[in-house]
């Protein structure tokens, strides 16, 4: 049972949990808290303080067993196997940041206080990107990325990507104060998204706003969201003209391959490579985090990036990313991982769409989404984040659960 107190070994556990998300602004982003989670698990798994038991446990190493096996198989075959190797030595050791997880949603993290965080940590980054876009400089000095878009408090382009992702979280969250303020925040979010530039940005939002209407079955919510866009959009691109060509993006209608491949910037040549790879190793792919190694190989002497210095450093999407590092087995691996966590959710107490970890799982998995691919230090701590949150709630009961709770 989680325990309500304030106590060091309480706060500090929760901020090192927590800090898989609140790090990613930060140099080094979430690398260094992952490795203190990871040492930490060690120590309760040793203490058996969390045992393998745990349903929760035996879950995440379906999950990571999945993954990590194809991984495995994927070294035979490798352009690079010192990365692959390091990436079957890596995953493993997530189940032990998975321990201290749960250890820390068992005896100090109630849902309610962990959705309150995610959000003040949001609302904050959205202020601070607000002041960025007005002023030309944040709260910390940053100034707008490329003197247009807007990036703060990340020195990266990182900002649209976690606001957007984290908004199922906000939504519910949000949802026990009123109509009004997640109105609010939804629309400065959308703001905020358009002005970093990145169209894939606006699209999760669109996506997760989505996902919100059908989890919560508010019909309504369309007459409020499509207005806001238009709204957002008149005035992000009143603020920002990155924002205006990135909108007036989505007018255009491509008729031809070339047109397809330039408005995608050129994802089309990535990925003709990236079916290459597949094809042409089918049981074991290139190699885990090989793809840029492997990619003027299996790239045709047309491709934008063939033998090129604008190397394509990755697929730009993770269920392509993992086809063409590990093969049918990665891709059949990571199927059956959806397959069940999907099949987990349904079962559980609570209706599985209402739970906002169970929509940001989506999000970080939609197939015709451009996502960050799965296997980088500063991505995939978020991921495994998100799945011992998911893999927690869907064990609670119904009163409890986070879709039925707030």
């Amino acid at each position: 049972m989680t325990k309500s107190n304030f106590s060091w070994p309480a706060l500090l556990s929760v901020a090192l949990f927590t800090s898989l998300v609140w790090t990613q602004p930060l140099p080094g982003g979430p690398r260094a808290p992952s490795l203190f989670l990871i040492v930490f698990g060690a120590v309760l798994l040793f203490r058996k303080k969390v045992t393998f038991s745990d349903i929760r446990m035996q879950r995440m190493l379906i999950i990571l067993a999945l993954i990590w096996v194809p991984t495995c198989i994927s070294t035979f075959t490798s352009y690079e196997p010192e990365k692959s190797l390091q990436l079957v030595v890596m995953l493993p050791l997530f189940l032990l940041a998975s321990v201290a997880g749960y250890h820390v949603l068992d005896n100090y993290l109630t849902q309610k206080l962990l959705l309150g965080i995610i959000t003040i940590l949001c609302c904050f980054w959205i202020f601070d990107a607000s002041i960025q876009l007005i002023f030309g400089k944040d709260l910390f000095g940053i100034e707008l990325f490329d003197g247009r878009r807007v990036n703060a408090p990340f020195k990266h382009l990182r900002l649209g990507l976690f606001v957007s992702i984290l908004l199922p979280v906000v939504l519910v969250q949000l949802e026990r104060y009123g109509l009004f303020w997640q109105a609010l925040y939804l629309l400065v979010s959308i703001v905020i998204v358009t002005s970093t530039g990145i169209r894939t940005n606006l699209l999760i939002v669109i996506l997760a706003v989505g996902l919100y209407i059908i989890g919560k079955r508010k019909a309504g919510w369309l007459l409020i969201v499509i207005p806001f866009i238009l709204v957002a959009g008149v005035l992000a691109a009143s603020f920002s003209d990155i924002a205006q060509k990135k909108l007036n993006s989505f007018s255009q209608f491509p008729t031809t391959y070339d047109d397809v491949n330039k408005l995608s910037s050129y994802r089309l040549d990535i990925w003709e490579a990236s079916s290459n790879m597949l094809l042409e190793n089918p049981f074991a792919g290139v190699g885990a985090r090989s793809f840029s190694e492997a990619f003027n190989d299996h790239s045709s002497p047309g491709n934008r990036f063939h033998k090129s210095e604008r190397r394509a450093h990755h697929t730009h999407h993770p269920i392509i990313s993992i086809a063409a590092e590990t093969g049918f087995p990665g891709l059949f691996g990571f199927l059956i991982a959806v397959y069940m966590l999907a099949r987990w959710g349904r079962d559980s107490a609570s209706r599985a769409l209402a739970n906002p970890w169970a929509q940001i799982l989506i999000l970080i998995a939609f197939p015709i989404q451009s996502m960050p691919i799965f296997f980088t230090l500063w991505w995939f701590p978020f991921i495994i984040f998100v799945l011992i949150c998911y893999l927690h709630t869907i064990q609670l009961k119904a009163s409890e659960s986070v879709g039925n709770e707030i």
